[in-house]
């Protein structure tokens, strides 16, 4: 005997729906009206508790997948994620899909590619082929998502897709580094340094740009030299630092691309001798709280919007599919985590 034929055997054996209808005394409709959850406002809330009550003292289990392959619909969500487990802040996406689609009553299939494209692809036929309804692509990090030409019920999470009319949701970059900027001018600075990184992915440029944009919109020379370029690794970002403290006039603040070279900064400044944040004020990006709350004074950082991102982005494929939403680009707003890195400068 096949396994097909024992498959097929053993479901003949398993309760029916019109098993269910016969033992609680209703009809097949009503008893398939309360089992998929279309009952309220049809069916009276004693006739619904019957039915359950039967399906349960029979052992009935409901069959979504068949089920959704009659009605077209499966209630389930695929996402693709492209080394998104690998990344503690950006875990947080995945947490947020979860919850939401648990809220609506949906499932998810979840796939972690790495950050291989064509394991990405492969992934995303997969989940079609599994009748999902919705497939989600979510990125490790801001930035172009190749996504495939003939998928149409596809968006892309922390991301922007590589071609034109793909819902896409991320982190308001460009307006988080100006907000950080801002809120050291705010406190009196004028000698505001950036130290940012040179791997060129996308976020590298857009927070310069809000950097400089805070800058001009408050009437403050931008200053080339005020500009700090390296890597993130412990020694690099210590090496940024050290160039950082080397300038005349030292700057009295300092806004970081992410929390590691914030850390540097922190390092480099206690060997010199110089105080967070009476020497020198610090504001940090990502807030990953392995870092930010662990350092002293706490960091003041940007906290990138992952569960937000990720809580609008299903709830809205759930309710409205993906031609409902925008066919473009949404940008979410970052949010500063305020602990005890930045003050005023001493020369205010």
């Amino acid at each position: 005997m096949s396994a097909r034929d024992v498959r097929t055997r053993e479901e003949a054996m398993m309760p029916n729906l019109a098993e269910v209808a016969q033992r609680a005394k209703v009809s097949t409709a009503t008893a398939s009206l309360v089992l998929s959850g279309k009952d309220v406002g049809r069916v009276s809330r004693a006739t619904a508790k019957r039915v359950l009550r039967a399906a349960t003292e029979i052992g009935y289990v409901r069959n979504a997948l068949a089920a959704g392959m009659r009605s077209g619909r499966t209630s389930c969500l695929g996402v693709v994620a492209e080394g998104v487990l690998s990344t503690p802040y950006a875990v947080d996406m995945i947490k947020a899909v979860l919850t939401a689609a648990a809220e609506h009553g949906w499932s998810v299939i979840l796939n972690d590619t790495g950050d291989e494209g064509q394991r990405a692809h492969e992934a995303v036929q997969e989940m079609l082929s599994r009748q999902v309804d919705h497939v989600i692509q979510a990125a490790m990090y801001h930035r172009r998502v190749d996504v495939p030409s003939d998928l149409p019920d596809v968006v892309v999470l922390n991301g922007f897709a590589d071609r034109p009319g793909v819902p896409c949701v991320v982190p308001d970059e460009t307006r988080a580094a100006f907000e950080a900027t801002e809120h050291l001018i705010a406190l009196g600075h004028t000698r505001i340094a950036h130290i940012t990184d040179t791997s060129g992915v996308v976020a590298v440029g857009l927070r310069l740009r809000g950097y400089r944009d805070a800058l001009e919109a408050h009437a403050i020379a931008y200053d080339e030299r005020r500009v700090i370029r390296g890597g993130d690794a412990p020694e690099q970002a210590d090496a940024s630092a050290r160039r950082l403290l080397a300038l005349r006039p030292r700057p009295t603040a300092v806004f970081c691309f992410n929390d590691g070279m914030a850390a540097g900064v922190y390092r480099q400044a206690y060997r010199a001798g110089l105080r967070i944040p009476e020497d020198l004020s610090v504001v940090g990006f990502d807030d990953l709280t392995l870092i930010s709350t662990n350092l002293d004074p706490g960091l003041t950082t940007m906290r990138l919007p992952h569960y937000e991102m990720a809580d609008w982005l299903t709830r809205a494929v759930i309710n409205d599919g993906p031609g409902g939403l925008h066919s473009g680009i949404t940008r979410m707003p970052c949010r500063m985590v305020h602990r005890g890195s930045t003050a005023p400068p001493l020369t205010a």
